[in-house]
């Protein structure tokens, strides 16, 4: 599947009222700007039906899906949301810029403490974060199906990865992929993210986790 065709698929399951896999943010009922990390072409932004008075930002390592999402907005006239290729990890935004941040399976593939702390430097005090995460049942699907298809990279790659969510589950941390150094995915574990987000500033943490699902709520201290 192309970068384009996931992408389309993306946006008709956020566009959908029906589709079970739709996950869209509890929102609170009233703030003035948000920012989505990993936004791929604004799906989940313009799902949420955002008032034109809300700064609506979205960030995403995908050039090619920026470049789309430019182009659908364009095309429905959506001209209050703003796309920018950046990384989670070093987000483009002073301190405070934002009362709400979301991320949808975007985090995984992160330094989840980095992560963590610059979502937490670019949020106001008292401002509200969602993340959908991988449970470890996700990551053990994935190594089954490399396993079953006789993929040496791909089972490599998810035997790294759960490795990795192991280490942060026990220690708190992680380790780059070391054949890509970009790439730094785990699985994440409810006592892991505790611990993350409790040293990230974060309170009044709310969790939801099943072996297809991961959901955060949290609020900055």
């Amino acid at each position: 599947m192309s970068t384009v065709e996931y992408h389309l698929e993306e946006l008709a399951i956020a566009k959908s009222s029906t589709d079970a896999r739709k996950a869209l943010p509890p929102l609170p009922p009233c703030f003035a700007s948000i920012l989505d990390i990993g936004c791929g072409a604004g799906q989940t932004l313009l799902a949420c039906n955002l008032h034109h008075d809300v700064l609506a930002c979205g960030i995403d390592i995908d050039e090619e899906a920026v470049a789309f999402g430019h182009a659908q907005l364009d095309r429905e006239r959506d001209g209050h949301l703003n796309l920018a290729c950046a990384v989670g990890e070093a987000l483009p935004f002073a301190d405070a810029s934002f009362e709400v941040v979301i991320s949808r399976v975007a985090v995984p593939y992160m330094h989840i403490p980095t992560a963590l702390a610059e979502i937490s430097r670019v949020l106001t005090p008292g401002g509200h974060l969602w993340l959908t995460l991988h449970p470890y049942q996700m990551v053990f699907e994935f190594l089954g199906r490399a396993l079953k298809a006789g993929n040496p990279k791909s089972t490599i790659y998810f035997c790294y990865a759960l490795l990795n969510g192991v280490a942060f589950h026990l220690t708190g941390k992680q380790w780059r992929f070391p054949l890509n150094r970009k790439r730094c995915e785990s699985f994440q574990t409810t006592a892991a993210m505790t611990r993350a987000l409790r040293q990230a500033g974060f309170a009044q943490v709310e969790m939801e986790q099943n072996p297809h699902r991961f959901a955060i709520k949290a609020i900055k201290a």
